[in-house]
């Protein structure tokens, strides 16, 4: 059924990214989860950047404005994210952050995060990887836009975040939540919004996809994929993850056993 895992979150508990960074840093923080409405505005360009955000349902983006509006979307959030680390080190937020649908996230400041740092080296490892991917999934849609049609443009993004859906709900079908609007996707990938109306039409006749406002199905994942040049059988991102997380666990055994000894 169209749009089936909406309520994943719920039914299976919270979504787990590679290296289970939303539990460990939840657990770390002990945040209290804070509802937030659609529209709401997370952050603000200009504004300096002293609360980071787990966004644990709902889903979220960034974007440069211009005359009060959006101009550029930057980043799509889904949950699981964590949202405003790449801005943790700059003076100010060059992008502003709002909720695209209803959801709940949890802050920490950016003296909590150096804390969890100096404590575990693990998680601290979790969070560079998790970081070191979104600034990858930016630099793989730039290529696309830069080198590709508008066609391979719009296939790219629907492939890349069933991908990133996919690492975080693991049974998660080829029909799902996907409230990005056309406005959205055109700011995203530098079209306009008549050109994404008419190519999603179009491979809506062709039997490719089937997008409604809140929820994108795709009926041919294959010929999509093949559309966005993009390489689904490639080794995915949580098995880096995972490696990863083990790694630096065992990092972090060999420090406890390290400060033991140096106690005795």
């Amino acid at each position: 059924m169209l749009g089936q895992d909406e309520n994943l979150a719920q039914s299976n508990g919270l979504p787990l990214l590679p290296g289970t960074l939303q539990a460990d840093l939840l657990e770390a923080i002990e945040a209290p989860a804070i509802t937030v409405k659609k529209k709401h505005l997370l952050w603000q360009a200009g504004s300096e950047p002293s609360m980071l955000y787990m966004l644990q349902s709902g889903w979220a983006y960034t974007y440069q404005a211009r005359d009060g509006k959006p101009a550029n979307v930057i980043d799509v959030f889904i949950p699981g994210d964590l949202m405003g680390i790449r801005d943790a080190s700059l003076p100010r937020h060059t992008t502003t952050a709002a909720m695209l649908t209803d959801g709940t996230v949890s802050a920490l400041t950016k003296h909590q995060l150096q804390r969890l740092f100096e404590r575990s080296p693990a998680l601290a490892m979790e969070i560079h990887s998790h970081a070191v991917r979104q600034q990858e999934v930016l630099t793989n849609r730039l290529v696309s836009v830069l080198g590709n049609d508008a066609r391979c443009r719009i296939a790219h993004f629907i492939v890349e975040i069933y991908s990133r859906l996919k690492e975080v709900y693991r049974h998660v079908g080829t029909d799902f939540t996907f409230p990005l609007l056309q406005k959205h996707i055109s700011l995203a990938l530098g079209l306009t919004h008549v050109h994404v109306s008419r190519l999603l039409k179009e491979l809506e006749e062709q039997g490719i996809i089937r997008k409604t406002r809140r929820y994108l199905e795709v009926l041919d994942m294959e010929r999509l994929a093949e559309m966005a040049r993009y390489p689904l059988d490639a080794t995915t991102d949580t098995d880096m993850g995972n490696a990863l997380h083990v790694q630096s666990v065992a990092q972090d055994q060999q420090v406890g056993v390290s400060a033991q000894k140096t106690q005795a």
